[in-house]
């Protein structure tokens, strides 16, 4: 079956130059509508299921890979060919063998652009930005602060301040844009990676029905103008037909998602070499190929620590490799120093180790929350570094870990935040000192 549409596949490139796409249909029309109905059924169900998937399918790296296989056949046929001709005693012959399988490797040789061809500076012109998806963040998203294909998303935050969340957030977005998943965690467990995720996907809460969500009051240029704190009510883990469910929605919602996969390593096991042959026992095995690529977290990868720093930079410059190579995002979160702790602000000089990890990033992100923020649900993102869009600006978001949401709601903060804060904690006060007063 699969070798009947590639050669109406192959066909249609030979005549027209470009890929069959929506016209192979046409071209299997003789069999979808012939007589044998078992054997159109299984046409086509392979039909539907090439344009279900090609949404989800990493072009660029397929080519790549083909490109390498190609090259490898011809040369090792080369090869082959130059060795029989030598046990034959035909030195010349080999020689000749070899030589033309060193011009099919000329051929295919790709020297880079050329600033001095016309036709190479134009094309600069069309070359569209590296494929990306929304982090369903406006102010980011707007501003195309988002991960991209073929870069680094580094997200730095204090100990225990939400960086897997954010794996999840990211994770939950790419796979509602069409992304396929992959989540090495070195920390948390694979079932309560995918409990969490669950969470993120259904907003279900883990204890109590009852959940206090923040809500952001816009004025009509999306600054903020209020807050408003309400309780919803939601499913939890503990309800009695969770299972029931959670199986039907799971089954519904993933069943059309691009795949994930959630995959733990043990702590100070993992080198990036690890990280490159589980994504080919992947391709290999599972016939998958992930488009954003989450590491949770790269400081717990195997490091000699005679030498901790310098192999911490080295590791980010690997996974960056990895996502060039492999035409894929690459999402890693870190941690912050001591300073991160009580910080107001988290900057990049704070991360904990080897500060070059941010150097070799392409975004980098940080996460910061004072405890009155806290109290209201709120928190604060600082763009620390973008390579190729506007940096330094900060966004407020509203959270729900109780439910999972990592971000409900987002808003720019302008210079007037801080008293904002300081006049909403003050009337937060006089109103639980009401409050008081009426129980008593």
């Amino acid at each position: 079956v699969f070798r009947e549409v590639a050669g109406h596949a192959i066909d249609f490139i030979d005549q027209y130059g470009e890929a069959i796409k929506d016209h192979l249909p046409d071209h299997l029309e003789g069999i979808l509508n012939g007589d044998d109905q078992r054997k159109a059924s299984t046409y086509k169900r392979l039909v539907d299921n090439l344009f279900q998937a090609r949404e989800s399918i990493n072009g660029e790296y397929i080519l790549t890979q083909l490109h390498k296989f190609v090259r490898q056949q011809k040369l090792k046929d080369a090869v082959i060919k130059a060795v029989e001709a030598l046990e034959d005693g035909n030195i010349d012959q080999a020689e000749v063998d070899l030589q033309q399988g060193l011009n099919q490797q000329a051929l295919s040789f790709e020297g880079g652009l050329n600033l001095g061809s016309a036709e190479d500076v134009l094309s600069i012109l069309d070359e569209p930005e590296e494929e990306g998806f929304d982090l369903g963040i406006p102010v980011l998203d707007n501003n195309g602060i988002i991960p991209r294909r073929k870069e680094l998303n580094m997200f730095m935050a204090p100990r225990g301040r939400g960086k897997s969340w954010w794996i999840t957030h990211l994770a939950k977005q790419a796979m509602l844009q069409r992304w396929s998943v992959v989540i090495i965690t070195l920390e948390m467990s694979e079932k309560r990676y995918a409990g969490r995720m669950l969470q993120s996907f259904f907003s279900i809460a883990r204890r109590d029905a009852s959940v206090k969500v923040t809500r952001l009051l816009h004025d009509n240029q999306g600054n903020l103008q209020d807050l408003l704190q309400e309780q919803i009510e939601r499913m939890t883990m503990k309800d009695p037909d969770i299972r029931q469910k959670l199986a039907s929605r799971a089954k519904r919602e993933f069943r059309r998602r691009p795949p994930i996969r959630i995959k733990q390593f043990p702590t100070g096991e993992l080198t990036v070499a690890g990280v490159n042959a589980y994504l080919d026992g992947l391709e290999r095995f599972d016939k998958f190929t992930p488009d954003l690529i989450c590491i949770d977290y790269p400081d717990l990868m195997k490091v000699n620590p005679n030498n901790l720093r310098v192999e911490i930079g080295n590791i980010i410059v690997g996974l960056r490799g990895i996502a060039v190579a492999r035409n894929a995002s690459m999402a890693v979160v870190t941690q912050g120093n001591r300073e991160s702790e009580s910080a107001t602000l988290v900057t990049g000089n704070m991360a904990a180790e080897d500060i070059s990890k941010i150097a070799t990033s392409d975004v980098v992100i940080t996460y910061s929350q004072t405890p009155a923020e806290k109290q209201l649900n709120l928190a604060r993102l600082f763009v620390e570094k973008a390579r190729n869009e506007e940096s330094k600006m900060q966004i407020l978001i509203t959270q729900a870990y109780a439910i999972g949401q990592f971000c409900l709601d987002s808003a720019p903060i302008k210079s007037n935040y801080w008293e904002f804060m300081e006049d909403k904690s003050e009337r937060e006060d006089k109103k639980s000192t009401r409050r008081r007063r009426d129980e008593d």
